[in-house]
């Protein structure tokens, strides 16, 4: 019965069309499907009436007295199912719990816009924490949030449901103006000559590239701390001292790219993986979801932007 009752209301819906436009092919068009779905529901009706709804024999087609009278109900039984299901719809995701998502500044102001307006598209509540990757890790495991999206996989903790997105590499970012003197992203030769504009120790994104540093054996000189990566390269762009920072957040400070140069870094590669973190045997449905959205935000429109942005970088982002 169910199944009946939901093929008579699509069957009205494609009389309302045929009925408006004047013919098949144009009411297959308007509601995306094939001029044979739409005669196939067409003769459905009229053998449920047992009588002829439309007169084929003019051009445009027009209805026949059967299907004036039809058409005269029919549009206000399809507007109160359509009534009838938004309120649904509604009261289903007023019932629906919140989903506290926390997510790294640079994927939150690149693929975070598009992935919480899908998902509050599609009923979800969300709300959405920005910052740095510690204090969510610590407000994950506290219950302050529900998921994050971080550098940082807590691999250290049980109980964590890890969905790794992408990874990339980092790269050196130098003021434009210093272009001509200093021609290749080797760190040790940029690090004599000019001080670094560091990312905050205490995050996971300073304290990955610090790490880095010791084990190439470079000193660089402490000039700047700063933990917003796009105020790092607004720090860059005034010439204050060049960075170590990754392709999303070039992308996230995209306004300050005319006024800096970016480079690959020459020596040991050193990359940074973007994981979706929640908690095991909670919220799996509403995580694997948002895991998703945002493997097709990225896929479709973030990559894209970065590789127009960074050509040679942009070739070697790919779904982990």
């Amino acid at each position: 019965m169910a199944e009946l009752s939901r093929l008579e209301i699509r069957a009205l819906q494609v009389f309302e069309a045929v009925a408006a436009e004047g013919s098949l092919s144009a009411a297959a068009s308007r509601l995306g499907v094939t001029q044979s779905a739409v005669s196939q529901t067409i003769a459905q009706i009229e053998e449920i009436l047992g009588t002829k709804v439309l007169d084929r024999s003019r051009r445009p087609i027009r209805l026949t007295s059967a299907g004036i009278a039809l058409r005269r109900d029919a549009h206000s039984v399809v507007e109160e199912m359509n009534r009838l299901l938004a309120n649904a719809r509604e009261a289903d995701a007023a019932n629906r719990p919140e989903i506290r998502v926390g997510m790294i500044d640079s994927y939150a102001a690149t693929v975070g816009p598009a992935v919480v307006k899908e998902a509050i598209r599609q009923g979800h509540q969300v709300v959405l924490w920005a910052g740095l990757a510690y204090r969510h890790s610590q407000a994950l495991l506290q219950r302050q949030l529900d998921l994050i999206v971080t550098s940082d996989a807590l691999e250290d903790m049980d109980r964590l449901v890890r969905r790794p997105l992408f990874s990339e590499p980092f790269l050196v970012v130098l003021p434009a103006g210093r272009k001509e003197k200093i021609r290749e992203g080797v760190i040790a030769d940029i690090a004599r000559q000019l001080p670094l504009v560091r990312f905050s120790t205490s995050s996971h994104y300073g304290a990955l590239t610090e790490r880095y540093l010791r084990r190439c054996g470079i000193s660089a000189k402490r000039h700047l701390e700063i933990d917003a990566s796009d105020v790092v390269l607004s720090m860059v762009a005034a010439d204050l001292g060049w960075a170590i920072t990754t392709p999303l957040v070039l992308l996230q400070s995209r306004s300050y790219l005319k006024d800096v140069c970016v480079l690959p870094i020459i020596g040991p590669p050193l990359t940074r993986t973007i994981y979706q973190v929640s908690r095991a045997g909670e919220y799996e449905e509403t995580a694997e979801y948002f895991y998703q959205a945002s493997r097709r935000v990225l896929e479709s429109a973030v990559f894209p932007e970065i590789k127009n942005l960074l050509p040679d970088v942009g070739l070697k982002l790919q779904l982990s």
